[in-house]
């Protein structure tokens, strides 16, 4: 597989993006837990689950992301060429992203749309073909509204990488859903990942790896706040802390983490790409802690505000001169 960074980068550095080596595979328990015991628990109940196996030795651990990569890809570029990645004289970008779980969360869109639209924000929203009821009137509003539209694996089930063969058998169905959607983005359900297998898809970018995240199944990360080009797409890296980790492994109740991060995102020229879900952000105060993020972010005058689609087709011509 091809992958291009904003400058030459030598081999190990390659490996480090991609994972190339150390690809994430399931354990034993984790096939398990998917195969037959996820499918049968309520969400309350896997949050519960979540917080036994994760919180005790992770509470607090938060990592902003590995400097060493970011400060050898600033020398290797040199700081000019780093703050004119982006257009228009912008020196960092601001990427709004959600990925929706259920139908209570899809239901729930036009909420956080019309939230978003107060701080002057379009985002996009990741769709599950195979899960819920996709209403037509709630898609044509997301577009109406200049928003975007990506399709968010295949039915949420955690399996679609068990193998090679399952992913094969998937692929052409999630080509459909893009096709059906007009989407031209994919974001893989628990960030599962396999760059590889993605090269199937018929994607512009796909947005399944983060920079850093020690609250996933397949923890780690490719470090990297900035996109690359990985064979066909752009990978768009989300660079914050999700809002599952935040509200209810952490349990913060402000959103003083997410701002922490997106400040450093900044001051480094990076891309603030979080992931937000519209399944939790309707319980309790969630949205309120949103909005506070939304407030911290509508203030960085010197970002960029765009959709995943049009970092992409920017990086694209970026690579293509």
């Amino acid at each position: 597989m091809d992958l291009k960074f904003i400058v030459p980068v030598d081999a190990t550095i390659r490996d480090v993006l991609t994972e190339f080596g150390f690809t994430p595979k399931f354990s034993l328990p984790q096939r398990v837990y998917y195969k037959s015991v996820r499918p049968i628990l309520p969400l309350s109940l896997r949050h519960l689950l979540q917080k036994i196996v994760k919180s005790s030795e992770r509470q607090g651990e938060v990592s902003l992301s590995d400097d060493r990569l970011v400060e050898l890809v600033q020398q290797a570029a040199g700081l000019e060429f780093i703050k004119e990645l982006y257009p228009e004289n912008y020196t960092s970008a601001t990427v709004l992203t959600h990925d929706v779980e259920t139908q209570e969360g899809f239901d729930f869109i036009p909420e956080v749309m019309m939230l978003e639209k107060r701080y002057g924000f379009k985002s996009s929203w990741n769709i599950v073909p195979h899960k819920y009821r996709v209403h037509e009137n709630v898609m044509s509003h997301i577009r109406a509204e200049g928003h975007e539209v990506g399709v968010h694996g295949y039915n949420h089930d955690g399996r679609l990488f068990f193998s090679k063969r399952e992913f094969d058998r998937r692929a052409p169905y999630i080509n459909e859903a893009l096709e059906r959607y007009g989407a031209v983005g994919f974001r893989a359900p628990m960030m599962h990942r396999q760059l590889e297998w993605l090269q199937q898809l018929n994607i512009e970018y796909d947005a399944s790896c983060f920079d850093s995240d020690a609250y996933q199944p397949f923890p780690g990360g490719c470090g990297s706040i900035w996109p690359f080009m990985a064979g066909k797409f752009i990978e768009l890296s989300y660079t914050m802390l999700q809002d599952h980790a935040l509200f209810y492994l952490l349990r913060q109740t402000s959103a003083d983490l997410w701002i922490q991060k997106a400040d450093w995102l900044r001051e480094r020229y990076g891309m603030i790409l979080p992931i937000t879900h519209p399944d939790y952000l309707r319980e309790g105060d969630n949205l309120k802690v949103y909005e506070e993020l939304l407030a911290h972010l509508s203030e960085f005058k010197d970002s960029w505000r765009a959709l995943p689609r049009e970092v992409a087709k920017h990086f694209s011509r970026h690579w293509e001169e």
